[in-house]
């Protein structure tokens, strides 16, 4: 990533606090620095509404045998346990195979928000993070 896009954008690293609860964990992927887009459609929050509005950005994600995190926007937008019933509402696919998009509901863990929100972040392991996110059974344990 450009040093100019990084110094406004920010490194798209996870907070210190976040790596630290993952690093006592056998994490199966990690990926920070990557580009992307936040969009939120018909979002409603305490002092702000967008019918629709696109955000550039710098993110993270993180993939652990029992938790997934998605950073961007210097904001955690997902944070939550595999077998957690929110982690269903998450829709992760890929894209592209170089790009994983991660939609969910804003009011599903916080009734003040309302609206979708959809996290778009460039990667190599695009393909990958789906697999590890679609197939039954949580990432690591080798069930089908």
């Amino acid at each position: 990533m450009d040093r100019l896009l990084r110094f406004v954008l920010g490194p798209g690293r996870l907070p210190e606090w976040i790596r630290a609860s993952l690093a006592a964990k056998d994490t199966l992927l990690v990926e920070e620095g990557l580009t992307g887009t936040v969009t939120y459609r018909g979002f409603r929050a305490p002092g702000r509404y967008s019918s629709w509005r696109k955000e550039t950005v710098t993110g993270a994600i993180a993939i652990a045998p029992d938790r997934l995190v998605v950073w961007a926007g210097h904001f955690r937008h997902i944070d939550v346990p595999l077998t957690h019933p929110v982690r269903g509402t998450v829709e992760v696919r890929a894209e592209r195979p170089d790009r994983v998009c991660f939609a969910y509901d804003a009011g599903a863990t916080n009734p003040e928000r309302a609206g979708r929100v959809e996290v778009r972040l460039r990667t190599a392991q695009a393909e990958r993070i789906a697999h590890l996110l679609t197939r039954p059974g949580p990432p690591g344990s080798g069930r089908p």
